[in-house]
């Protein structure tokens, strides 16, 4: 029994060493030769601004190394209308806006990339601003300019986690979320935290993978 038992675990040692060996190598970031690629996407996030639900719209992208790792730019702008504080004075009475942008350096790394469906993380590091404006009507019936009352930069930083499937070989679709943290804003009748907000996305990306 003692010698079955001796041949059994060495013959399931050799045949999880035989595997071993016929199992291809895991691919790391800088194996063999190195593959330049790249991408686009255009990225929509709901999430919230000043307390309120908002929406901001936006578009990444740039240089993929061996089909993991992106290194590009992103940036995003708030579509949703928000009032902001005081009154506009060119106006009957209706309260100034809340704008804000903000955009830098977008990394992307890629997990899976192989498979129809894989995993991505993202993290957006730059700056932005935040302005209280008024809308100043011009003297056609198209040409109103928004004019800012107040307005401040402040620094970004943004990580997000996301699930892509692959359309066709040049379209890809991902939903996902993340953390918009906001420091360093300084204006009237905002704070940072009521800028920072978590985040839900979809973005499509179109490009070479």
């Amino acid at each position: 029994m003692k010698k079955l038992i001796f041949f059994l675990v060495v013959f399931i040692a050799a045949a999880f060493q035989l595997k071993a060996q016929k199992s291809p190598k895991p691919s790391s970031l800088f194996s063999g030769k190195l593959h330049s690629s790249g991408y686009g996407a255009l990225s929509t996030q709901y999430s919230s601004f000043n307390g309120e639900s908002a929406i901001f719209t936006g578009a990444y992208g740039g240089w993929m190394i061996n089909h993991k790792l992106m290194i590009g730019l992103g940036g995003y702008g708030l579509v949703t209308s928000h009032d902001g504080y005081a009154m506009n004075d060119e106006t009957d009475g209706s309260h100034n806006k809340l704008k804000m942008g903000y955009g830098g350096l977008m990394l992307e790394y890629t997990f899976l990339e192989q498979k129809r469906f894989h995993v991505t993380t993202n993290l957006l590091v730059g700056g932005g601003f935040v302005a209280n404006a008024s809308k100043i009507s011009g003297p056609g019936r198209h040409e109103d300019t928004w004019q800012s009352k107040e307005e401040s930069g402040f620094a970004v930083i943004q990580p997000g986690i996301n699930i892509e499937t692959d359309i066709t070989p040049w379209f890809r679709i991902g939903v996902g979320g993340g953390y918009r943290y906001i420091a360093s804003a300084n204006m009237s009748g905002i704070s940072n935290s009521k800028m920072s907000a978590p985040t839900a996305n979809v973005s499509l990306k179109f490009g070479v993978f």
